[in-house]
């Protein structure tokens, strides 16, 4: 979907409590997307992008797990705000213990949800996400690196869709996780920057 000559750029941040911004004392300013905002503004000016946060904490991508993004008011909201562009940030969550037998049906799910935007006319970015540090008791460790992040390297790779390495820039970052999981405010600034780069290079013509 084009947007008029008068329209902001739209901009989905998909995802789990890292896009949500949980564990940041102001979340609602210093989460990525919020960041993200405030870029491109300084890139465009005001008005020349608009950046929605449709993070939900605790989501998957695979349909049978315990919390399916599927299914979340996120879901929905994203669906209804027709993104041109999207960054697609899940996979986390899946590795957890609780969900290891709903990662079978990972991949396809992945693509389902990439397609999902694309039926839209979105580009659809896909995160290979921001590191987790152990310990954290409910993620399997060895899913995550050996199952989940390969997966979706693999899928991105057969489905065409650019993929987003938000692991080797913050694999030294493990002091700014303070449980492992979610970042701390300067983390997610840089956060913000990997996804402003990547974004700036799928800008649609014109």
């Amino acid at each position: 979907m084009e947007p008029k000559p008068s329209e902001p750029l739209r901009v989905a941040c998909v995802g789990a409590s890292v896009t949500f911004g949980r564990g940041l004392p102001n979340r609602r300013v210093q989460c990525y997307p919020a960041v993200l905002q405030r870029l491109a503004d300084e890139r465009f000016g005001a008005g020349g992008w608009l950046v929605r946060n449709f993070g939900y904490s605790g989501a998957t991508v695979s349909r049978g797990s315990n919390e399916p993004y599927w299914q979340t008011p996120s879901f929905t909201a994203a669906t209804r705000f027709e993104p041109q562009l999207v960054l697609m940030m899940l996979g986390t969550n899946d590795a957890q213990f609780a969900n290891e037998a709903a990662r079978q049906t990972l991949a396809a799910d992945l693509v389902d949800l990439v397609e999902h935007f694309r039926q839209f006319g979105a580009e659809v970015l896909v995160a290979d996400p921001p590191p987790a540090f152990p310990p954290v008791a409910e993620i399997d460790f060895d899913a995550l690196r050996d199952e989940v992040r390969p997966t979706i390297r693999r899928v991105v790779g057969e489905i065409g869709a650019p993929l987003v390495d938000f692991l080797t820039p913050l694999a030294d970052t493990a002091a700014d996780f303070p449980d492992g999981l979610h970042p701390t405010a300067p983390v997610a600034e840089r956060i913000a920057q990997i996804a402003f780069e990547a974004l700036l290079e799928r800008l649609p013509a014109g």
